[in-house]
């Protein structure tokens, strides 16, 4: 008998703390951190953002969070990457710069004292330097320009799929009937009276 009750009281034990593991009803104020939520400033495990995701305002939004965050990393890279590579190319550039004045300095100054001051000899050696790092600087301008115009194109990409996933925290936060402080924004581009900057609230 006392293994019976035991047990029973086991059973309900464990049913009790299964149903609180389980409890799928969440409120408060929902944010956006680390990529991830945090629920009243506590961080939501994976299991407990993909309860909330699956019901926003009624409709599972779990594939669309996945999809901005895939977007958004995406344009991190791009923006990190260009960067990368925008910096790796001035410093090439500064670089062979620094060099080429050097060595066409030195060996203009050589040609001038082989030729006995022809600044025909002179000015031909430096040309043929110059020749030397042609490369150097079409290559590091090209290396420049590139990773600039990939950081630049990652700005709206991060921009739109950031935005986009505020908005489905917004639209929780609302559906829970949470006060949802307005988005602040800066745009460049066509405005009522021309083009220019709107600071949009």
């Amino acid at each position: 008998m006392k293994r019976s009750l035991i047990t029973i009281a086991c059973m309900l034990l464990g049913v009790a703390a299964f149903a609180q593991f389980n409890d799928t009803s969440y409120s408060g104020l929902l944010e956006r951190h680390n990529g991830g939520m945090r629920l009243d400033g506590t961080d939501l495990t994976p299991d407990e953002m993909a309860i909330i995701l699956a019901d926003v305002n009624g409709v599972d939004r779990t594939l669309d969070w996945e999809s901005y965050k895939r977007k958004r990393a995406l344009g991190e890279g791009l923006i990190i990457g260009g960067s990368s590579a925008a910096a790796a190319g001035a410093v090439v550039f500064v670089g062979t710069t620094v060099v080429w004045v050097l060595v066409a300095a030195l060996g203009g100054g050589i040609a001038a004292v082989a030729s006995g001051g022809d600044d025909d000899s002179t000015q031909s050696a430096v040309d043929d330097i110059s020749k030397q790092f042609a490369p150097w600087f079409w290559g590091s301008g090209i290396l420049t320009g590139a990773g600039a115009v990939t950081a630049i194109s990652g700005i709206p990409i991060l921009v739109v799929n950031n935005k986009k996933l505020n908005g489905i925290v917004n639209e929780w936060n609302q559906a829970q009937g949470n006060v949802v402080a307005s988005d602040i924004s800066l745009n460049f581009g066509a405005a009522p009276s021309g083009i220019g900057l709107t600071l949009n609230f």
